[in-house]
C-alpha cells in the first residue's frame, strides 16, 4: 500500500513537472508574444473609450518569458500556436463587427434624443 502511494505521488509529481516544462516551452515559443497580443486585442474590442486596458504589465511578463532560453519547438506546437493565433484573430473580427454596429446605433439614438430635447427646449 505504501509503495502504491509513493508510486501515485511520483506520478503526480511527474505530471506537475511535465506541466511546468510544457508551460516553459510554450512561453519561450516564437509565437507566444503574438498569441498574447492577439488575446489582448480581443479583450480591447469590448472596452469603451472610457475604459483603458493597461497591458504594460502583461507585456513585461511576456517579454521576460520570451527572452528565456528557447525550448525545442515541435511542429505540433508550432501548428497549435499558429492555429490559436488565427482563431483569436477571427474571434476579434467576429466580436468587432457587432460591437461597431451597436456603438453606431447607440450614438444615433443619443443624437436623436438630443435633437428631440433641443426641439422641446429651444
Amino acid at each position: 500500500m505504501e509503495a502504491t502511494h509513493i508510486r501515485e505521488k511520483g506520478v503526480v509529481e511527474g505530471t506537475e513537472n511535465e506541466e511546468v516544462l510544457l508551460k516553459n516551452i510554450i512561453a519561450t515559443h516564437p509565437l507566444y508574444e503574438v498569441l498574447i497580443q492577439s488575446h489582448i486585442n480581443c479583450l480591447k474590442v469590448g472596452l469603451s473609450e472610457a475604459e483603458v486596458f493597461d497591458d504594460d504589465a502583461l507585456k513585461k511578463l511576456v517579454n521576460s518569458k520570451s527572452k528565456a532560453t528557447p525550448g525545442a519547438n515541435t511542429s505540433e506546437l508550432d501548428h497549435f500556436m499558429e492555429a490559436y493565433c488565427m482563431a483569436l484573430s477571427k474571434l476579434k473580427e467576429a466580436i468587432e463587427e457587432p460591437t461597431k454596429e451597436t456603438n453606431a446605433f447607440i450614438r444615433a439614438t443619443y443624437h436623436e434624443l438630443k435633437q428631440l430635447e433641443e426641439v422641446k427646449h429651444p
